[in-house]
């Protein structure tokens, strides 16, 4: 490689960089947050050592407590050539806070032929892969990460959940860029099923995921919310899950949009 070719490489890859850099993933200002990560294609808030249920006592569920990113329309597709192994934080693993692959598989359902692939609780992304592969194989590979999965059933994981995260990016084609913030409901505030067996690190099973789509028209803030049970449910038109950003925050106990309510937009 001649000089000239390795400046244009740099200046390639600084690019490159600086458009990374430049994604505003929690545009509008999700909170609180407790165990907060930054990656290429999301940020996401972890369930740390807080008490999630009121009891007074700290809860580790072992899953997101949001997840939001930026997608912007699509480019280039910088496609995997197979999907990459689930990987977690080792540190939040050794101290008993996130699981591990392990904790999914759940040891002899695989051997029942009644139970379906799509009657399981899969690793579901919270942040999609292929939105991730909008930025970079990187940020592609970052999303299978136990940071950025919660169990949901497979029927909706491949169904309508899938539908929306389609619509999602198809709305970023149309407007250029919108923002996602999406994550797990517990309708009593503490789970009442969990993965995870023989000592493995549990994961709360959400009783249902929202989503919620911002976009900005001509300093106009705009969005969509969604609430889609966690459960086998006869297909349905996405209109028929939608729901108010107000009634997802008593749900969560999430506060949504707080840069636009303060008028930083």
């Amino acid at each position: 490689m001649n000089a000239v070719h390795f400046m244009y490489l740099l200046i390639l890859l600084n690019i490159s960089s600086l458009s990374v850099q430049s994604y505003e993933h929690d545009r509008w200002g999700t909170f609180p947050r407790d165990i907060f990560f930054e990656f290429e294609a999301y940020v996401v808030s972890f369930d740390g050592p807080d008490d999630d249920d009121g009891d007074g006592k700290p809860d580790f569920w072992g899953i997101p407590e949001f997840v939001a990113y930026e997608i912007r329309r699509k480019m280039k597709k910088h496609s995997l050539a197979r999907r990459p192994g689930w990987t977690t934080d080792e540190k939040l693993f050794k101290s008993g806070i996130a699981p591990d692959d392990r904790t999914y598989a759940v040891s002899g359902t695989r051997k029942l032929p009644e139970v379906k692939t799509a009657f399981r609780f899969v690793r579901g992304h919270m942040c999609p892969k292929s939105t991730a592969e909008r930025i970079s194989v990187k940020a592609a590979i970052e999303t299978h990460t136990m940071l950025n999965a919660c169990p949901q059933l497979q029927f909706q994981n491949n169904g309508v959940w899938k539908e929306l995260e389609r619509q999602c990016e198809d709305l970023a084609d149309k407007y250029g860029r919108v923002w996602v913030v999406c994550g797990p409901v517990f309708f009593n505030k503490s789970p009442s099923m969990w993965l995870g067996q023989n000592g493995e690190k549990q994961a709360a099973i959400p009783d249902a995921f929202f989503k919620i789509i911002i976009r900005q028209t001509d300093g106009k803030v705009t969005h969509q919310a969604y609430l889609i049970p966690n459960i086998l449910i006869k297909t349905e038109s996405l209109n028929s899950y939608r729901t108010e950003i107000s009634r997802i925050e008593s749900l969560t106990g999430l506060n949504f949009l707080t840069k636009a309510k303060e008028g930083k937009n």
